[in-house]
């Protein structure tokens, strides 16, 4: 029997950007409550784990000293780190929070105590860089988690699915010379933050290793699966992870208030099956998800209730769509990009 974690602690519901913001804790309120109504968290398989705080130690693996010590600044007395990222009172810790949430989801994959495991955490993490953050995002929680395993656990090899509506820039920048760490990024263009070009393949070492597929306005979600297939895949069958982490932003729905993809409810689940198809024939289905964006009240708590479900292999939970999706089509212009990306991939991967 498939055993998955779910990783949430009820402080992750105290932090609040102010009213009005989309990063509210009606988000992660709303998924709980639809994970208790539905009983998959009563379910024997799905184990809810209870983080504990990272560690300034944990967070300096990623990022510098100086940053950290800005964020924890800030939150003694409220500010901002940009215009839409504020730092109230207690940020610092919600954070410290949120990064020891990825770090627990991590750790008890590799561990074996679970065979996947899903973060409901929040605030999110992808667009905060070493020396920087903002896009609601504070500490990187998933670049976080793979330096804690590397250095703990001693892993040479992780692949990084970011499925997030906007680019990861942070995670980017962060790993953009390691080639320990090969990140594969779907997202909008044009859109925040303005990054995550075809060319943006990594420099030095990590030539190679950074993989962008930009998706122009109006995407479906039945191109996600032609992207596994033709690019995610062999990828992964060539780099051999040996965890594959996702930054898992539900933020390319149809009806997110801040993007402009057409995926469904449904799309969450097909590609989280796939990528466990992947992960089982490649690293003994080690998979950790760390939630990132998505900001539909409606919608995200189901699609997240879809991944769940789908991770511990629940027959027949029943996913539902909050309104009526559009038609979900293939695109021309996806196609052209994936054949663009292989083609610049070439000189690096035999795929």
């Amino acid at each position: 029997m498939v055993k998955t974690g779910l990783v949430y602690h009820e402080d992750y519901l105290k932090h609040d950007p102010g009213l009005g913001h989309p990063e509210s804790p009606e988000r992660l309120r709303r998924t709980f409550q639809v994970l208790a109504d539905t009983r998959l968290i009563a379910k024997p398989n799905i184990v809810v784990l209870k983080p504990r705080p990272a560690s300034d130690d944990d967070l300096a693996l990623v990022h510098s000293r100086e940053y950290i010590e800005t964020v924890e600044s800030l939150s003694r007395s409220g500010g901002a780190i940009t215009e839409d990222t504020p730092v109230p009172e207690g940020t610092y810790e919600i954070a410290k929070l949120s990064a020891g949430g990825s770090i627990l989801a991590g750790e008890a994959v590799v561990k074996g105590d679970v065979n996947n495991a899903f973060a409901l955490i929040r605030p999110p993490g992808h667009h905060s860089g070493r020396n920087y953050g903002g896009g609601f995002c504070y500490f990187n929680n998933i670049a976080i988690m793979v330096r804690y395993l590397h250095e703990k656990y001693h892993l040479k090899r992780f692949m990084i699915l970011d499925w997030d509506v906007h680019h990861g820039n942070g995670t980017q920048d962060i790993f953009y010379k390691d080639p320990t760490v090969l990140y594969f990024s779907t997202h909008q263009m044009p859109l925040y933050p303005g990054t995550g070009y075809l060319d943006e393949i990594g420099d030095g070492e990590g030539k190679g290793y950074n993989v962008n597929v930009p998706l122009p306005p109006g995407t479906s979600g039945a191109n996600y699966v032609y992207i596994l297939d033709e690019l995610f895949t062999p990828l992964a069958e060539a780099f051999k992870p040996e965890v594959i982490a996702i930054s898992a932003g539900q933020d390319a729905y149809f009806n997110d208030p801040i993007a402009n993809l057409n995926f469904t409810v449904h799309t969450y689940a097909d590609i989280t099956r796939k990528v466990m198809n992947i992960a089982q024939n490649i690293c003994g289905g080690r998979i950790a998800m760390v939630l990132e964006g998505g900001y539909h009240l409606e919608a995200v708590p189901r699609a997240i209730a879809g991944i769940v479900a789908t991770l511990a292999e629940i027959q027949g939970y029943e996913i539902t769509e909050p309104r009526k999706p559009p038609q979900q089509t293939l695109s021309g212009e996806v196609r052209s990009r994936v054949e663009k990306i292989k083609s610049i991939l070439a000189e690096y991967w035999d795929i």
